[in-house]
C-alpha cells in the first residue's frame, strides 16, 4: 500500500465499463520493489505484494482519475485503445527512467516500470495486471473509501 502513491500518479492513465461515457476499471496487480548497492553489488531491500486500483476514463475528452488518492483529472494520450508513458529525466543526479503500458478499451494487461538510479544505488519497481470493466457503483465505492 505504501506504493500506491506512485502506481496512482502512473496509473492515472485507464479504465473501463461504458456509463455517460466514462470507462471504469479494476485492476490487480502483483508488484515488487527491489533496492541494491550498486558498489557492493548487494540487494539492500526486497519486497513483493498484490494491489487493487480503479480508474475512471473519459475516452471522449482523452483524461482519466484513479479512486485511491486524491488526484485530478489528468490529460492523457489513448492510442487506438492504448494509454502508454515512456519518459526519462535527470533530477538532483538521480536517473529516473519510466515505462507504463496500459490496455484501457477493451480493458486488459498492464505493466509499470520505474527505475531511479544514481552512482551508488537502484531502486527498481516493477507491476504487472490485468485490468477488467466494473460497473461505475465499483469505482465510486473506491473512492468513497478512499476518501475515509
Amino acid at each position: 500500500m505504501k506504493y500506491l502513491p506512485l502506481l496512482s500518479a502512473l496509473l492515472l492513465s485507464a479504465t473501463p465499463a461504458i456509463a455517460d461515457d466514462f470507462l471504469y476499471l479494476r485492476c490487480d496487480t502483483k508488484f515488487s520493489k527491489i533496492s541494491k548497492d550498486l558498489r557492493a553489488n548487494k540487494i539492500i531491500e526486497s519486497d513483493e505484494g498484490v494491489d487493487i486500483f480503479h480508474s475512471k476514463v473519459d475516452l471522449m475528452n482523452n483524461r482519466v482519475i484513479g479512486a485511491e488518492d486524491d488526484a485530478e483529472w489528468e490529460e492523457v494520450e489513448i492510442v487506438n485503445g492504448v494509454y502508454s508513458v515512456g519518459e526519462e529525466k535527470l533530477v538532483d543526479g538521480v536517473t529516473l527512467s519510466t515505462s507504463m503500458f496500459l490496455q484501457v478499451d477493451p480493458p486488459g494487461k498492464m505493466t509499470v516500470n520505474v527505475l531511479s538510479r544514481d552512482d551508488n544505488s537502484s531502486v527498481s519497481f516493477k507491476v504487472t495486471g490485468m485490468c477488467k470493466e466494473v460497473d461505475a457503483s465499483v469505482f465510486e465505492k473506491a473512492l468513497k473509501e478512499s476518501e475515509s
